[in-house]
């Protein structure tokens, strides 16, 4: 087994998702006048991709039973599909028909690329792999402003972000046939009170409980985020980009925290520190008129947020070990149910408030979810 291939294949899918994914809030000025709609109605774009999600455990649950492999390349196809469709869109239903696609191949990805590794990784080091595979995450995040803002300066079309993203999609692709496949349970079978049993145990509602309040942050934030900044202090899009770059380096300083000391201070504990520097972080950003501050706050944010996510999916992948597959997927579609909500309610949030009622719902929402993991323990 080449586990240098492994990472190498899945740091690729787990870098273009995260590019994917991180394009919509840096290019949401730019996207309002693309397709000539209202900035705050840019969110909507997130409904499709995020709604799909639910979909999430049905992939999780075929993973189990006939290989993590075979679905992740399944997942893979879609989302080059997708990457294609929004890429040549020419009116807004068709770029969001694209990104159902892509969302579709995002969610599967993101909780079975971790569940796979997992299979080829002892306990003891998978805070490393999960680490691994974030700071793919983070140099995703980190890359996508200059390199969405800055070819969209150039050539002024969609398709220039997304046909580079396709090709590095269909790599990955050609690289997974040559990845090991993992064991397959075909007694794992759908199962809607297996689904009920997971959700009933107490535990595992307080960690999707706190998925969903600690998710709300991101989504309100980092969405509008953009269009306060070129609103309230006249950024051009080049600018606003270089604003998210510099927001990412928390994200990127965050991982790297988790990758090395998850495995540790213990993950749990990690995700509680990292998760309360998220919440601090965020209270003053929408009072704020000082464009520097408004940025380090928003790093801090990110490195809470991304760093504390990292520990804390790499506890998640123990909960429940003989279901991992299925377990994952759920996780992930609290996630994207989440985005789905605020996607659905983050205009009006806006419209109604402005950035300042966003951040302020995000802020008592984190702090809820922060309650919720304090009160979680390592043993069920």
């Amino acid at each position: 087994m080449n586990q240098y291939l492994i990472f190498i294949t899945t740091f690729i899918i787990q870098f273009i998702i995260a590019i994917e994914m991180n394009m919509l809030g840096p290019l949401a000025p730019f996207l309002s006048d693309y397709f000539n709609i209202k900035d705050n109605m840019v969110i909507l774009f997130n409904l499709g991709f995020s709604a799909v999600g639910i979909l999430v455990p049905f992939l999780g649950i075929l993973a189990d039973r006939f290989g993590k492999k075979k679905i992740i390349s399944f997942a893979l196809v879609l989302f080059l599909v997708g990457c294609m469709a929004a890429g040549f869109a020419k009116a807004p239903l068709v770029f969001a028909f694209g990104r159902i696609f892509i969302g579709l191949g995002y969610y599967s990805l993101s909780s079975i690329n971790l569940s796979y590794v997992s299979e080829f990784i002892n306990y003891e080091n998978r805070g490393m792999a999960s680490g691994i595979l974030r700071i793919a995450f983070g140099l995703g995040v980190i890359f996508t402003p200059i390199y969405a803002t800055g070819l969209i300066n150039k050539f002024n079309y969609i398709y220039s972000v997304y046909l580079p993203l396709a090709v590095l999609g269909l790599i990955a692709l050609i690289m997974l046939f040559k990845l090991p496949e993992t064991k397959r349970n075909l007694d794992n079978k759908f199962d809607k009170q297996e689904f009920i049993q997971l959700v009933k145990e107490k535990r595992n509602r307080m960690i999707f409980a706190s998925l969903f309040f600690i998710s709300t942050a991101p989504s309100l934030l980092l969405n509008f985020l953009s269009i306060y900044l070129s609103n309230e202090f006249n950024l051009s899009q080049i600018d606003v980009g270089l604003a998210y770059t510099s927001i990412a380096v928390g994200t990127i300083i965050g991982i790297i925290i988790a990758t090395i000391f998850t495995d540790k201070i213990g993950k749990l504990r990690l995700s509680k520190i990292l998760f309360t520097l998220m919440v601090i972080s965020l209270v003053a950003i929408p009072y704020l008129k000082n464009l520097t501050l408004i940025i380090i706050l928003s790093t801090l944010f990110t490195l809470g947020l991304d760093g504390g996510w990292t520990s804390y999916q790499t506890f998640a992948t123990e909960v429940s070990t003989e279901k991992r597959g299925t377990f994952m997927s759920l996780f992930y579609m609290v996630n994207a149910l989440t985005v789905t909500f605020y996607s659905l309610v983050g205009s009006l949030i806006y419209a109604i408030g402005g950035f300042s009622l966003a951040i302020t719902i995000a802020t008592i929402c984190s702090l809820i979810g922060l309650i919720i993991v304090n009160k979680l323990s390592i043993q069920p």
